[in-house]
């Protein structure tokens, strides 16, 4: 596992109180730095390997009927099982509601959430409770521009890979494959070539190698040419 036990120097922890019904509850927000993975374990048990550039917000003990937290970012969540207290996960537009399962989500943005179940059951609906779906393992699901939900099949260890320490894009567009190598080297990419955005890829590479080793790798596939300059990666 290349993700580390959570290592509070190396991230930033934020501690609020807040007051849940008539009990007071205190809240850690732990922020991810880009180009870092961290795992850390809840209260009861539930482990949380959170990606690069991610927030999560959860109690330091959980109390009452269910177990919150919210995120921002990717997150992939091993939950504890405990029929009498649902797991909820509240991100972007969704909430996602497990009693003990395997399951990625991944939130960059709020309105585009992609839940994808690994084992296990899981609900998802929108945060007004208005559509609703349940999956079963290697379905992914996203809220559509509609308000309904969009279920596809999907190879589930594709969503494993960041959490091995590598990129896998399988048919991706380049643009979205970028954005997520700019935000794990915590670089900005410049296209210099419009047209090719769009372009459908295949990459796997390990993300501790340097972004160097990246930029030969990229150029490699002699679709693009991608360099190093002004501290920006160029593609064109």
């Amino acid at each position: 596992m290349s993700s580390k036990e959570i290592d509070y120097s190396r991230v930033l922890l934020q501690t609020e109180t807040k007051e849940v019904g008539k009990q007071k509850v205190q809240i850690h927000r732990l922020s991810i730095p880009r180009g870092e993975t961290f795992k850390v374990v809840l209260s009861e048990g539930t482990e949380v390997f959170l990606n690069s550039d991610s927030r999560l917000a959860y109690p330091t003990v959980f109390k009452g009927k269910e177990r919150v937290v919210s995120l921002e970012g990717e997150a992939y969540f091993k939950v504890a099982k405990d029929a009498a207290h649902p797991f909820i996960v509240k991100s972007g537009n969704l909430q996602i509601r497990v009693l003990g399962t395997e399951f990625n989500v991944r939130s960059y943005s709020p309105t585009d959430v992609r839940v994808t179940l690994i084992t296990g059951k899981v609900a998802v609906s929108d945060t007004c409770g208005v559509h609703s779906v349940e999956m079963v393992p290697g379905q992914s699901v996203q809220l559509s521009s509609d308000g309904t939900f969009a279920v596809n099949e999907v190879d589930i260890e594709s969503f494993l890979y960041w959490k091995e320490g590598f990129f896998y894009f399988d048919n991706v567009a380049l643009v979205d494959m970028m954005k997520e190598i700019g935000r794990w080297y915590n670089i900005d990419i410049e296209f210099r070539n419009s047209k090719i955005m769009d372009l459908r890829m295949h990459f796997f590479a390990n993300r501790h190698q340097d972004i160097f080793h990246l930029i030969e790798l990229l150029n490699r596939m002699e679709r693009i040419h991608a360099y190093f300059e002004a501290g920006k990666l160029i593609i064109e």
